[in-house]
């Protein structure tokens, strides 16, 4: 192929790209000229002089009008005649779009000066505009159209400006990387929105619509109305419910249908613990979930926004207590994501509830006497304890709300068994908070009793009934009391024993066993055991006296 036929190749590809994308445009707008022209209805008394000087850039362009559109008789143009004017040529003004609101850091670079964006500050053309980490702000257009700008996004606005013939809002944003989520309004006469992209371009008249774009590609959700999504490799129209993605050099891929709202029903009204993670039920095809929180129904400015792997919904930490809007949306392949589930919550987590330290979650008591301590909190007014036998705190096993030290000492021994306890704070600042996280522990089964035990001659025996899941047991025997020093400690996977018989008097037995996984439990209520004096022991110790005499 020759330079020249090589360079009428690229310059036929790219006028059936434009073609393509003026097509694609044109089928958008639903009109039957040129998505490039303006149609402007003819009153009495209109002529191409007169029009050029109303709203065309200069009057030496009443010819082209006139050609144009084939005028034979430029001064009698009947009424109600449609006339074609290219956009390119009408007479436009600048105007600005407003900041409605923002969250977090953000900033507007115009005219060679950086700084932080504030609510009702203006942006113009030219302006390139930055968020940040975990930030957000929305831009408000003249004509009501509303842009979210999302975390760690940079826009330029390259074309912000009213045609004077019908106020309609010619809008061009370039996004370089980023999310933007769009609410145009229903375009006055010549009006257009446009957002460019390194991999395409979204084109739209009146709809609702999402674009997220890097370097290499782009993706668009249409959620109301139609959006046209083009490259110089082609296009794709997006009804709504539908949504497309493409990469640098790529044509855009055919429209697919958006995931289901996912089901938020199964919440909890009251949040109480941030930042917090609730389980939903999974959407079919859905490879993540999306969350964002904020103060209004507008989503003008997101205060969490959250992406969970798992089925799950998710609030930042920073989330005051209040009452939020919170729109949930699967993720699905190629990143698009899905039609928002909508809902009211309220967050209700502070005073922030002290950490519970004592007993340990999934620990063991085996003192007689339970103690259990939480952190202090130097703005607390009381402290709320309860303790009970299920998790769902319905069989209360003990309860005090007027606490005012960091702990609580039970006056009663626990039953063997599974117990759950929590505690809750009150200040005189934010009144009662929540609960804390519910703490499990365990109190063990104490030891067996022992059975009458058997003495013969020459060995104790001592014997108890099995516990059930009990894997091993330990018995202590001693001459005092108080076990200070018992002279017998044996463990033993048996339900019994034998040791060499001690010298007669009274001894003392305990035993405690052992649960699968667990420490040893309370030890068993002592028992008293009188070994009687053997006098045929005796005897025969002293017979070979008595027969040397």
């Amino acid at each position: 192929m020759n330079n020249t036929t090589a360079k009428s190749s690229i310059a036929g590809k790219g006028a059936r790209a434009r073609l393509l994308a003026a097509s694609l445009y044109l089928l958008l707008c639903g009109a039957g000229a040129s998505a490039a022209d303006y149609v402007y209805v003819v009153k009495p008394g209109d002529n191409p002089w007169n029009l050029t000087q109303r709203y065309l850039k200069s009057v030496d362009y009443w010819p082209r009008i006139q050609a144009y559109n084939h005028i034979d008789a430029p001064t009698h143009i009947p009424p109600g005649t449609l006339l074609r004017i290219p956009l390119a040529w009408m007479r436009a003004e600048a105007t600005d779009a407003r900041v409605l609101e923002v969250s977090g850091t953000a900033e507007r670079e115009s005219a060679g000066r950086t700084e932080p964006i504030v609510p009702g500050m203006g942006v113009g053309e030219g302006a390139l505009i930055r968020s940040g980490d975990d930030s957000s702000l929305t831009l408000e257009f003249p004509d009501g159209s509303r842009s979210l700008v999302g975390a760690n996004t940079e826009i330029r606005v390259h074309r912000l400006q009213r045609l004077r013939a019908s106020d309609g809002q010619q809008t061009e944003i370039e996004l370089r990387g980023g999310e933007l989520e769009n609410n145009v309004e229903r375009a006055n006469p010549g009006g257009r929105y446009i957002i460019r992209t390194p991999a395409a371009v979204a084109a739209v008249r009146g709809t609702g619509f999402r674009v997220a774009a890097d370097a290499r590609s782009m993706r668009t959700e249409t959620l109301e109305g139609k959006v046209a999504m083009t490259n110089r490799r082609g296009g794709v129209l997006l009804p709504a419910g539908t949504g497309s993605y493409t990469t640098v050099g790529e044509k855009p891929r055919a429209a697919s249908p958006l995931l289901p709202a996912p089901d938020l029903s199964s919440l909890p009204g009251i949040i109480d613990r941030v930042p917090f993670r609730l389980p939903i039920e999974p959407v079919a095809g859905a490879t993540g979930y999306r969350t964002q929180i904020a103060a209004s129904a507008s989503f003008a400015a997101l205060l969490s926004d959250r992406t969970a792997a798992d089925a799950a919904v998710q609030g930042s930490a920073a989330l005051p207590d209040g009452t939020y809007r919170m729109r949930t949306r699967a993720i699905g392949a190629h990143g698009l994501e899905g039609h928002d589930a909508e809902r009211e919550i309220i967050i209700d987590a502070r005073p922030e509830p002290p950490f519970p330290s004592q007993p340990a979650q999934d620990g063991f008591v085996t003192e007689a006497a339970v103690r259990f301590a939480w952190a202090h909190d130097p703005g607390a007014r009381s402290y709320h304890f309860q303790l009970a036998s299920d998790p769902g705190f319905v069989a209360i096993a003990a309860q005090s709300d007027q606490l005012t030290e960091p702990g609580i000492e039970l006056g009663e021994a626990l039953e063997p068994g599974d117990y759950y306890w929590r505690v809750a704070v009150s200040t005189n600042a934010e009144g009662r908070g929540p609960y804390s996280d519910t703490q499990r522990f365990r109190r063990p089964l104490p030891g067996p009793s022992t059975e009458p035990p058997e003495i013969d001659s020459d060995t104790l025996r001592l014997g108890w009934r099995a516990q059930q899941g009990v894997e091993r047991y330990q018995a202590e025997i001693s001459s005092t009391a108080d076990f200070s020093a018992p002279e017998h400690r044996i463990e033993t996977t048996d339900t019994a024993l034998s040791i060499p018989r001690p010298q007669s008097g009274t001894w003392h037995v305990r035993v405690r066993s052992q649960e699968a996984g667990a420490p040893y439990g309370p030890w068993s209520k002592a028992q008293q055991i009188e070994v009687p004096y053997d006098y045929w022991r005796a005897l025969w110790v002293l017979l070979p006296l008595l027969l040397a005499l």
